[in-house]
Protein backbone atom coordinates (compact mmCIF):
# COMPACT_ATOMS: atom_id res chain seq x y z
CA UNK A 1 0.00 0.00 0.00
CA UNK A 2 1.28 3.48 -0.79
CA UNK A 3 1.88 6.09 1.89
CA UNK A 4 -1.17 8.08 0.74
CA UNK A 5 -3.35 4.94 0.78
CA UNK A 6 -2.05 4.09 4.28
CA UNK A 7 -2.79 7.65 5.40
CA UNK A 8 -6.30 7.58 3.96
CA UNK A 9 -7.04 4.22 5.60
CA UNK A 10 -5.79 5.30 9.02
CA UNK A 11 -7.68 8.63 8.78
CA UNK A 12 -10.92 6.71 8.12
CA UNK A 13 -10.10 4.30 10.92
CA UNK A 14 -9.42 7.16 13.33
CA UNK A 15 -12.80 8.68 12.43
CA UNK A 16 -14.40 5.30 13.19
CA UNK A 17 -12.38 4.43 16.31
CA UNK A 18 -12.65 7.59 18.42
CA UNK A 19 -16.48 7.65 18.43
CA UNK A 20 -16.52 3.89 19.09
CA UNK A 21 -14.34 4.32 22.16
CA UNK A 22 -16.10 7.45 23.44
CA UNK A 23 -19.69 6.30 22.76
CA UNK A 24 -19.52 2.60 23.61
CA UNK A 25 -17.10 2.80 26.54
CA UNK A 26 -18.46 5.52 28.85
CA UNK A 27 -15.20 5.69 30.83
CA UNK A 28 -13.36 6.77 27.66
CA UNK A 29 -15.84 9.62 27.23
CA UNK A 30 -15.53 10.62 30.90
CA UNK A 31 -11.73 10.62 30.60
CA UNK A 32 -12.08 12.84 27.48
CA UNK A 33 -10.10 10.39 25.33
CA UNK A 34 -8.89 11.67 21.94
CA UNK A 35 -7.10 9.66 19.28
CA UNK A 36 -4.01 11.80 18.86
CA UNK A 37 -2.31 9.55 16.31
CA UNK A 38 -3.17 6.43 14.37
CA UNK A 39 -0.75 5.40 11.66
CA UNK A 40 1.33 2.52 10.37
CA UNK A 41 3.54 2.58 13.48
CA UNK A 42 0.73 2.47 16.05
CA UNK A 43 -1.66 4.55 18.10
CA UNK A 44 -1.53 7.34 20.63
CA UNK A 45 -4.52 8.20 22.80
CA UNK A 46 -4.42 11.61 24.49
CA UNK A 47 -5.98 12.51 27.85
CA UNK A 48 -6.24 15.70 29.92
CA UNK A 49 -5.40 15.41 33.61
CA UNK A 50 -8.61 16.93 35.06
CA UNK A 51 -10.98 13.93 34.66
CA UNK A 52 -8.33 11.58 36.08
CA UNK A 53 -6.98 13.61 39.00
CA UNK A 54 -6.59 12.06 42.44
CA UNK A 55 -6.27 13.50 45.95
CA UNK A 56 -2.54 14.13 45.39
CA UNK A 57 -3.08 16.29 42.31
CA UNK A 58 -1.71 13.62 39.98
CA UNK A 59 -3.36 11.11 37.67
CA UNK A 60 -5.17 8.27 39.43
CA UNK A 61 -3.43 4.95 38.77
CA UNK A 62 -6.69 3.37 37.66
CA UNK A 63 -7.09 6.07 35.00
CA UNK A 64 -3.58 5.40 33.69
CA UNK A 65 -4.32 1.66 33.64
CA UNK A 66 -7.58 2.29 31.77
CA UNK A 67 -5.84 4.55 29.24
CA UNK A 68 -3.23 1.86 28.52
CA UNK A 69 -5.84 -0.91 28.29
CA UNK A 70 -7.85 1.16 25.81
CA UNK A 71 -4.79 1.89 23.65
CA UNK A 72 -3.77 -1.77 23.66
CA UNK A 73 -7.34 -2.88 22.86
CA UNK A 74 -7.66 -0.47 19.94
CA UNK A 75 -5.09 -2.06 17.63
CA UNK A 76 -6.39 -5.65 17.76
CA UNK A 77 -9.90 -4.21 17.37
CA UNK A 78 -8.76 -2.50 14.17
CA UNK A 79 -7.18 -5.75 12.94
CA UNK A 80 -10.53 -7.51 13.43
CA UNK A 81 -12.34 -4.73 11.56
CA UNK A 82 -9.85 -4.76 8.68
CA UNK A 83 -10.27 -8.53 8.39
CA UNK A 84 -14.07 -8.31 8.68
CA UNK A 85 -14.08 -10.67 11.65
CA UNK A 86 -16.86 -10.32 14.19
CA UNK A 87 -15.39 -11.25 17.56
CA UNK A 88 -15.48 -10.28 21.20
CA UNK A 89 -12.18 -8.72 22.21
CA UNK A 90 -11.15 -8.75 25.87
CA UNK A 91 -8.04 -8.28 27.93
CA UNK A 92 -7.01 -11.64 29.34
CA UNK A 93 -4.16 -10.61 31.57
CA UNK A 94 -1.86 -7.70 32.19
CA UNK A 95 1.06 -6.49 34.20
CA UNK A 96 1.32 -2.82 35.11
CA UNK A 97 4.27 -0.73 36.21
CA UNK A 98 3.86 2.78 37.53
CA UNK A 99 7.17 4.59 37.17
CA UNK A 100 6.47 8.24 38.04
CA UNK A 101 3.54 10.48 38.95
CA UNK A 102 1.67 12.23 36.16
CA UNK A 103 0.89 15.90 36.88
CA UNK A 104 -0.44 17.05 33.52
CA UNK A 105 -1.87 15.83 30.23
CA UNK A 106 -0.70 12.36 29.23
CA UNK A 107 -0.91 9.89 26.39
CA UNK A 108 -1.07 6.12 26.07
CA UNK A 109 0.92 4.78 23.10
CA UNK A 110 1.13 1.35 21.54
CA UNK A 111 2.97 0.10 18.46
CA UNK A 112 1.48 -2.38 16.02
CA UNK A 113 2.69 -5.91 16.70
CA UNK A 114 4.94 -7.40 14.04
CA UNK A 115 3.33 -8.95 10.98
CA UNK A 116 3.92 -12.54 12.19
CA UNK A 117 2.07 -11.86 15.48
CA UNK A 118 -0.79 -10.19 13.58
CA UNK A 119 -1.03 -13.14 11.18
CA UNK A 120 -1.01 -15.68 14.03
CA UNK A 121 -3.76 -13.73 15.84
CA UNK A 122 -5.99 -13.67 12.78
CA UNK A 123 -5.23 -17.27 11.81
CA UNK A 124 -6.12 -18.47 15.31
CA UNK A 125 -9.48 -16.72 15.09
CA UNK A 126 -10.21 -18.10 11.63
CA UNK A 127 -9.17 -21.68 12.40
CA UNK A 128 -10.09 -22.10 16.09
CA UNK A 129 -12.50 -19.24 16.76
CA UNK A 130 -10.02 -17.60 19.13
CA UNK A 131 -6.80 -15.69 18.90
CA UNK A 132 -4.49 -13.86 21.27
CA UNK A 133 -2.16 -10.96 20.89
CA UNK A 134 0.44 -9.57 23.30
CA UNK A 135 0.72 -5.80 23.42
CA UNK A 136 3.08 -3.36 25.14
CA UNK A 137 1.64 0.05 25.99
CA UNK A 138 3.27 3.04 27.67
CA UNK A 139 1.99 6.23 29.24
CA UNK A 140 4.01 9.29 28.34
CA UNK A 141 3.87 12.50 30.36
CA UNK A 142 6.30 15.38 29.98
CA UNK A 143 8.08 13.32 27.29
CA UNK A 144 8.92 10.58 29.81
CA UNK A 145 7.54 7.08 30.30
CA UNK A 146 5.37 7.26 33.41
CA UNK A 147 3.78 3.80 33.27
CA UNK A 148 3.76 0.64 31.18
CA UNK A 149 1.43 -2.25 30.55
CA UNK A 150 2.23 -5.66 29.15
CA UNK A 151 -1.08 -7.26 28.19
CA UNK A 152 -2.56 -10.23 26.38
CA UNK A 153 -5.76 -9.56 24.47
CA UNK A 154 -8.03 -12.40 23.43
CA UNK A 155 -10.56 -12.46 20.61
CA UNK A 156 -13.37 -15.00 20.49
CA UNK A 157 -15.65 -15.26 17.50
CA UNK A 158 -19.31 -14.84 18.25
CA UNK A 159 -19.99 -18.50 17.40
CA UNK A 160 -17.13 -19.81 19.55
CA UNK A 161 -18.46 -18.03 22.66
CA UNK A 162 -21.64 -20.12 22.53
CA UNK A 163 -19.74 -23.42 22.73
Amino acid sequence: MSDSADSSLTNREQCWLEPLLRDQIPLAHTMDLRVGRLDTTGIRLDFPLAPSINDKGSAFGGALASAMILAGWSLPRLLLRRSQISANLVIGRCELQFLKPVHGPYSASCDWPDSAAQAAFLQGIRSKGKGRLDMLVTVLADNEVAASLQARYAALTMTSTAR
